[in-house]
């Protein structure tokens, strides 16, 4: 009989017993449960900094599931802090079995989203050439390998779209894209307008033009192509800022605080907008309220370029010079294709007589597509002065030049641009897609 007790007694405890070292391990997936949910309920009610703490209680209660460390990205991106984000992708891809395109997506975003547009690019080509990305991503990564110099590089990724579809509009937009930081100005003028003939509901061909003649200096042009789009589309954060930077080259800050305000109102945690609304604030002279603002934008998004890019602005104004200096090269090292930034530190370099500093963040204005005439002269003076890149510096008075036949300026620069006798060596051309312009 006792023997038989013993018997039950072993089988119920392999049925219902558990050893110390599972039972740990069960109780510590329980508690990981639990956090996650927690973070998600936190996150769920805007509460960022309580999610990031469960989170990574999850992860270190659970250390072999990839899940918390997903969740943690998110909050870290919701919080603002796009290296601990990025760290906590990692992280949860070196516990996934194989290279998760997913995973790598959402780095390269934030890799955007912080400036760094190296890394971005490189993790892009991989999923590009392992075939793992949409067409609205090749043309995304199309437009950063232009923005960064890689003219040819663009257009190999977007010879991926154009072999198979020659005239596809959103392809088409981009090329015109390329061929502006090309120099090549007429092509791409003729393409976007090609384009807006045939699709005028392309909101990607507006924007572009729109941007265009805002740079050339006619905002006037600009304003009327940005007023032909679509609902729908009115509030697109590239739409939104673009229209902002043209009534608040109009003076017209009024109209720009009631396009802004009630989108503010509509989203209150929006950084983007908050920077848009201070940077017109500030133009109105109200610096307080621009102050106030450019801190709420950074409370949202510590390492914001626009914010920071105001916040120099108000210091310029105020004659802090070095003070602005220093918040522009933050916002550039946040992002270091943010124009504005680049277009206000160049001339403090250029106060300061430090010559190649100013040159360098004009060139950076040029491959991004967002120099000025003002600026493009002002490069190619400099390129003049030094002996440096002097057919770029042709070029660029050839297309002011047709922008103002009449500037004796211009026509004096160019002058003094004429090749030497022999022509010097010939630099090589960029050779553009085919494909109907």
């Amino acid at each position: 009989m006792a023997r038989v007790g013993c018997i039950s007694v072993a089988l119920l405890c392999s049925l219902g017993c558990k050893d110390p070292e599972t039972a740990a391990a069960q109780a510590k997936r329980r508690t990981a449960e639990e956090q996650m949910e927690v973070g998600r309920e936190a996150l769920a009610a805007g509460k960022v900094d309580p999610a990031v703490a469960a989170f990574k209680s999850a992860a270190s209660s659970n250390p072999r599931d990839p899940a918390p460390y997903l969740l943690l990205a998110d909050a870290y991106r919701q919080a603002g802090n796009d290296a601990a984000a990025v760290l906590a992708l990692k992280q949860a891809q070196e516990l996934l079995p194989a290279s998760d395109p997913v995973l790598k997506r959402q780095r390269a975003e934030l890799y955007r989203r912080m400036g760094q547009v190296g890394p971005a690019i490189t993790t892009m080509l991989e999923l590009r050439d392992a075939n793992q990305l949409t067409d609205e991503e090749v043309l995304v990564l199309s437009r950063m390998q232009a923005r960064s110099g890689d003219v040819d590089g663009a257009y190999k990724s977007l010879e991926r779209i154009q072999l198979p579809k020659p005239d596809d509009p959103q392809a088409k937009v981009v090329e015109a894209e390329i061929l502006l930081i090309s120099g090549d100005e007429l092509l791409a003028a003729k393409l976007m307008d090609r384009l807006l003939g045939e699709h005028p509901e392309l909101t990607g061909a507006r924007v572009l033009r729109a941007r265009y003649f805002l740079n050339s200096g006619y905002p006037e042009m600009a304003e009327q192509d940005l007023a032909q789009i679509a609902d729908a589309d009115s509030r697109r954060p590239e739409v939104v800022e673009l229209r902002a930077r043209v009534l608040n080259q109009l003076k017209r800050y009024d109209e720009a605080v009631g396009e802004l305000t009630p989108l503010i109102e509509a989203s209150p945690r929006d950084a983007d907008l908050l920077a848009q609304l201070g940077e017109t604030k500030l133009n109105l002279g109200q610096f307080n309220e621009a102050h106030t603002l450019v801190d709420q934008a950074l409370a949202l998004r510590p390492k914001f370029a626009r914010a920071l890019y105001v916040r120099g602005r108000a210091l310029e104004a105020q004659g802090e010079l070095k003070q602005a200096a220093e918040n522009y090269q933050y916002a550039l090292r946040s992002d270091p294709t943010f124009g504005p930034a680049l277009s206000r530190i160049w001339r403090i370099f250029q106060h300061r007589g430090e010559k190649s500093e100013a040159m360098s963040a004009l060139e950076r204005l040029l491959f991004i597509n967002e120099a000025t005439l003002e600026e493009r002269v002002a490069l190619a003076e400099m390129y003049a002065e030094t002996g440096m890149h002097l057919e770029r510096a042709r070029k660029l008075m050839d297309e002011a030049i047709r922008r103002d036949p009449e500037s004796q300026r211009y026509r004096q620069l160019r002058a003094s641009l004429a090749k030497p006798a022999g022509g010097g060596p010939k630099q090589g051309g960029i050779q553009i897609i085919k494909g109907g312009r």
